[in-house]
């Protein structure tokens, strides 16, 4: 479907000597553009977490750029295969799974950051005194599961420290951090900081948490999209960018603004939720702060690349340069 909209401001016709013409004189024909369709896989469900998306759309920042936007839902979509095939235009990942992807031969490429570090903790109550990871040795410790950005982050940070995973007891436990912590059947849990934590203090439990970004580098959720696209199509990557950092940005600078455009796209989050929603808001805000939004660096790159070949996550090594780029953002 093609779409219109205005580009500047229209130009007034003036037709000297002839007054009554000029007075009924109709506007001149805008300039038409078309508005392109992308598909983004999200790869989760519709959160508050997403307003930086849900600004920039409501915002018209994608729409400056020509782009309508398509969000592809659910855990079912496996987005670094959607987007290497060409299937969707962009994706949103983490530098783990680009680089996952990029040794199996996937033409995939970050092109823009959006968390500015992988936003998992491992967590625990106060009262179990775990401050450091030095502290898990002996603990129980639960996982949502042995795979996923949860689990990436968990290994880097036992290999950043110099830990044996074989020192404490480990369990999959699924998406129950929250409760296993609460119950007490687990010492600490590994959970994304803007999630578990805020239900956790929300229920007035003291919590420690150790960030796996304090200790392990690794590039956090950003925008992916295919060496196809970047060859043929640069300006509706280059477009996409600089949509999402100009919603970020509005993010940043008017976090109640933004809470009630997400809430309009996930109503859920309101009513009874809003005490909720603004918390895991106000949570994610840090993680998308950057001296550059957008950008990523090398030696992040080189470092996560390095521990990914050491800790068996890939079997070759991968070229970062052509993993990612900066080359896009605003």
């Amino acid at each position: 479907m093609r779409h219109t909209f205005l580009l500047g401001s229209a130009l007034a016709l003036f037709v000297i000597g002839l007054s009554v013409a000029c007075a009924s004189a109709a506007p001149p024909t805008p300039t038409a553009r078309t508005i392109t369709p992308v598909t983004l896989v999200m790869g989760y469900i519709p959160n508050v977490q997403y307003a930086p998306f849900f600004v920039a759309e409501d915002k018209g920042y994608f729409a400056d750029e020509g782009i309508q936007i398509n969000y592809n839902w659910g855990f079912e979509f496996d987005g670094v295969k959607l987007v290497g095939a060409n299937q969707a235009e962009f994706a949103v990942v983490t530098g783990d799974q680009i680089i996952q992807a990029r040794a199996q031969n996937v033409p995939i490429v970050y092109i823009g950051n959006w968390y500015n570090a992988f936003p998992i903790a491992v967590v625990s109550l106060a009262e179990k005194n775990i401050k450091t990871p030095q502290d898990l040795v002996g603990k129980k410790v639960g996982l949502p599961g042995l795979f996923g950005a949860s689990y990436t982050a968990w290994r880097a940070l036992l290999y950043s420290s110099g830990l044996n995973e074989q020192t404490m007891t480990v369990e999959n436990i699924g998406f129950t951090q929250a409760q296993a912590l609460s119950q007490g059947t687990v010492d600490a849990a590994v959970v994304y900081v803007n999630n578990e934590p805020v239900q956790l203090q929300l229920a007035g439990k003291k919590i420690n948490a150790i960030n796996t970004w304090e200790y392990a580098k690794l590039v956090g959720n950003g925008i992916a999209t295919n060496e196809a696209t970047l060859k043929n199509r640069p300006e509706l990557a280059r477009g996409f960018v600089r949509a999402l950092t100009r919603g970020v940005q509005a993010t940043l600078d008017n976090p109640d603004e933004a809470l009630q455009i997400a809430i309009k796209h996930v109503p859920e989050a309101g009513g009874e939720n809003l005490a909720t929603s603004q918390a895991v808001l106000l949570a994610s805000i840090p993680l998308w702060k950057n001296t550059r939004l957008g950008e990523t660096r090398l030696a992040d790159w080189q470092a996560m690349e390095q521990f990914m070949r050491d800790a068996d996550f890939i079997a070759t090594p991968v070229d970062v340069n052509k993993a990612f780029t900066n080359d896009l953002v605003p």
